[in-house]
């Protein structure tokens, strides 16, 4: 890639840190452990990727790693409200 340096300086880790993540097709242990290496429970988003998978499994999934209720109100709610305050109306 060209002129990587100057596009990502600090790396791609450091990039991918910066991202928030939906929990459609990551709500399994796998998915989750891997992606909670990269970030924090703060920047991942409820996804459902209706309608081939349907929320009801979503949230078994989360629920079944251990989350706790704030991180849980942040996944289903908060954390999109912080990045789109509009919709807190």
């Amino acid at each position: 890639m060209k002129d990587k340096a100057g596009r990502i300086p600090n790396g791609l880790m450091q990039e991918l840190q910066r991202f928030y993540y939906d929990t459609a097709q990551a709500n399994h242990p796998g998915a989750l452990a891997a992606l909670l290496k990269i970030v924090t429970p703060a920047q991942l988003l409820f996804g459902t990727d209706f309608p081939y998978r349907d929320g009801a499994e979503v949230s078994g999934g989360l629920t079944a790693h251990g989350f706790t209720d704030k991180e849980m109100a942040g996944i289903e709610r908060d954390s999109a409200l912080r990045l789109m305050p509009a919709l807190a109306g």
